[in-house]
């Protein structure tokens, strides 16, 4: 039988953790516009529940999914609620001053940044390095965006979209730069950063991979303030048999609680598909390996003091899971009832979420609960997207949209739905109840 989801006892420390510093005295993005389009008055408040009532029992919040962009008719309108947003949201991240930030592929296989700001205007920059093939975004406390894109023939650069929208000729970081001081393979065309994100001092974090002998791993290292560049979690592991070898990547996954993130070890059979730094120093990672003849989705925690530890895994091959609430925001269970994971990963403010595999019920009334225009339920009516799960400190989970691709920011979750066949997308948000 597929392993289920397990988590160590340390999660609640772990991500109570992990908070984000952020503004209150800035509204988040598309605030004023989605309140003229997508509200119908002031939205209708959850009864409070008596004090110790367990929340599976407390009623779910009605806090309406708006659309901040999107759904319209103009694909050149600066107006983020009047603009038809043509493409496919590879990721996204939300700025401290609450603007969105999205990388998009439109329908030519070209990038560009898509900011929405929180006044409910938008603006373009269209990435026109010599290969556009970064699926990443980052950003940094000053707001500047950063994106890997494939130059040459070989290797990964990250470049940085400053807050104007100049984009800097040179890179931030190359890949020959990134692999200093570590065994890597040269000549190869391995040159590509596994991920990467920025920490509250804008310093750069990021996963490559090392190689000797034959022996590869994946490590964590960080671009510091001075220039140079240190690991910071990681190793490879060595081993002589197939089956240490194969015993070496199952333990990547499940690495013994508050070990020593340099003393993790991996294999070439582990890959980084996302990072994500909180304000307090604490690096979440979320790691894809072989676990015993099948695949594995782990979520790490790297604490400020060093120290890793486990915060959820499941095998993607499995099944189970509690199924997705009637409405969002209403307790499913604890962390090892969440399900199999997919991609995304981001935390704020107390809160990791993630997405799962887990089919949505057959009436999505109350998680598109909002008042939307012609153009935006055209896209939400053919929206497909995956279970995105909330995971409190107290290891409890709820279901708070469905989606693609998401984001966490001043007190909301961002989600980006889209319509495949039109190859259009709007950008929605959902406050999160205390």
């Amino acid at each position: 039988m597929p392993r289920l989801l397990t988590a160590t006892v340390a999660l609640a420390l772990v991500i109570t953790g992990c908070s984000i510093t952020t503004n209150p005295s800035n509204s988040p993005a598309g605030t004023q516009q989605a309140h003229e389009q997508t509200s119908t008055g002031t939205p209708e408040e959850s009864t409070p529940a008596p004090a110790g009532t367990p929340r599976s029992q407390q009623p779910a919040a009605t806090t309406p999914f708006e659309i901040v962009a999107g759904g319209g008719a103009d694909a050149t309108a600066d107006k983020a609620l009047d603009a038809k947003i043509i493409g496919a949201a590879w990721d996204i991240e939300i700025a401290p001053d609450g603007t969105a930030n999205l990388l998009i592929n439109n329908d030519r296989g070209q990038l560009r940044l898509e900011r929405i700001h929180p006044n409910g205007t938008r603006t373009k920059v269209d990435l026109d390095y010599n290969r556009n093939l970064g699926r990443r975004i980052a950003v940094g406390p000053d707001g500047s965006a950063y994106v890997n894109l494939h130059v040459g023939e070989k290797n990964d650069a990250i470049y940085r979209i400053k807050p104007d929208g100049s984009q800097s000729r040179q890179p931030v970081i190359d890949y020959t730069t990134a692999t200093a001081g570590i065994d890597a393979r040269p000549g190869k065309a391995i040159g590509k950063f596994g991920t990467f994100t920025v920490d509250a001092e804008g310093r750069l974090v990021f996963a490559v991979e090392a190689s000797k002998d034959g022996h590869s791993g994946v490590v964590i290292r960080r671009l510091e303030t001075n220039g140079t560049v240190r690991t910071i979690a990681g190793k490879r592991a060595e081993f002589t048999t197939y089956d240490a070898a194969v015993a070496a990547s199952a333990a990547a996954l499940h690495p013994p609680s508050s070990g020593a993130a340099l003393d993790w070890e991996t294999t070439a059979a582990v890959r980084i598909d996302e990072l994500v730094t909180q304000s307090d120093g604490t690096i979440l990672l979320a790691a894809v390996g072989d676990d015993n003849g099948g695949t594995a989705r782990t979520i790490l925690a790297i604490t400020s003091t060093g120290k890793l530890t486990k915060v959820a895994t499941s095998q993607l091959g499995g099944t189970g899971g509690a199924p997705v609430a009637p409405a969002p925001f209403t307790q499913e269970g604890t962390v090892n009832d969440i399900g199999v994971l997919r991609d995304g990963l981001a935390a704020a403010g107390g809160l990791i979420a993630v997405s799962t595999t887990k089919h949505a019920p057959d009436d999505t009334t109350a998680y598109y609960n909002g008042k939307y225009t012609p153009g935006q339920r055209a896209v939400l009516d053919q929206a497909r997207g995956k279970a995105i799960r909330l995971i409190r400190p107290d290891g409890s989970i709820s279901t708070a949209a469905l989606g693609a691709e998401f984001a966490l920011g001043g007190g909301y979750l961002y989600v980006v739905e889209r319509d495949f066949l039109a190859n259009e997308l709007v950008l929605g948000r959902v406050k999160i109840p205390a």
